[in-house]
C-alpha cells in the first residue's frame, strides 16, 4: 500500500514531499500553475489529476479542453488520472510516458457484479483502476473491501464521506494499491492527514 498526498496548494509541494508520502497528487483543477515550475523535485513521483465537476472536482470543460490542459504535464507525471469521459486520450498519455490511473467516483456502493463491471471498463484503458465509493452502512463497506481483495489485478479502492471514513485505511489493508491523504486541506470528505495515516500504518505493522 502506497500513500498519496493530494495537494490543493502548490506551495505545499516541498513539505508534502518531505512528509514520507510515496506520491504527490497535483489537483490541477484546483489551481493554475506551470508544470516546470512545480515539478522540480525528482525524489517523489507525481500523479496529475484534472478532476471533473461530475466526479467532485472543478473542471467543467470538454475532453478536448481536458487534453489541452493535461498534455504539458505528461513530461513530468508518473501517473495521469483519467476519468472514463476522457479515456479517448489514454493512448496519447501513455505515448508521452506516464501510466494511467483510470478513475471512477460513485455516490453509492453498487453490488459486486456492478463493481466488477466498472473494474473491467477501467482496466480497458488504464493501468490501475481507481474505484471510490460512498458506503452508507458497514455491509456496503464490507462489500467494497471484499471486492478489493478479489480484484483481478492492481486496484486502487477507497471511500468518500465522513461516515465510515476508516474504510480508507481498511481498503489499503485489503489490497488497495494506494491510499489518498491530505496535507492540510482535504480534496475529498473523510481523508486522513498524511501524518495520521502514517501513524495508523505504523500501529498496524
Amino acid at each position: 500500500m502506497k500513500t498519496v498526498v493530494a495537494l490543493t496548494d502548490p506551495e505545499d509541494i516541498d513539505a508534502a514531499a518531505d512528509s514520507g508520502a510515496d506520491y504527490i497528487e497535483l489537483r490541477i483543477d484546483l489551481f493554475c500553475a506551470e508544470p516546470a515550475a512545480l515539478c522540480e523535485r525528482d525524489d517523489v513521483p507525481f500523479i496529475v489529476t484534472l478532476r471533473s465537476s461530475a466526479e467532485g472536482g472543478k473542471f467543467s470543460g470538454t475532453p478536448t479542453e481536458w487534453w489541452e490542459i493535461i498534455e504539458p504535464w505528461c513530461s513530468y507525471a508518473t501517473y495521469i488520472d483519467i476519468e472514463q469521459q476522457f479515456s479517448e486520450y489514454a493512448h496519447e498519455v501513455r505515448e508521452r510516458g506516464p501510466r494511467v490511473i483510470a478513475s471512477l467516483h460513485l455516490p453509492d456502493t453498487p453490488d459486486t457484479p456492478t463493481l466488477r463491471s466498472h473494474e473491467q471498463a477501467l482496466r480497458a484503458y488504464g493501468d490501475i483502476p481507481k474505484i471510490i465509493t460512498t458506503p452508507h452502512s458497514k455491509e456496503e463497506l464490507l462489500r467494497l473491501l471484499s471486492f478489493t481483495a478479489a480484484a483481478s489485478g492492481p486496484l486502487c479502492a477507497g471511500t468518500m464521506g465522513p461516515e465510515l471514513r476508516f474504510g480508507r485505511v481498511l481498503a489499503g489493508l485489503f489490497g488497495s494499491e494506494m491510499v489518498y491523504c491530505h496535507f492540510g486541506t482535504p480534496t475529498a470528505e473523510g481523508q486522513y492527514h498524511i501524518k495520521e495515516m502514517r501513524e495508523i500504518m505504523h500501529l498496524l505493522e
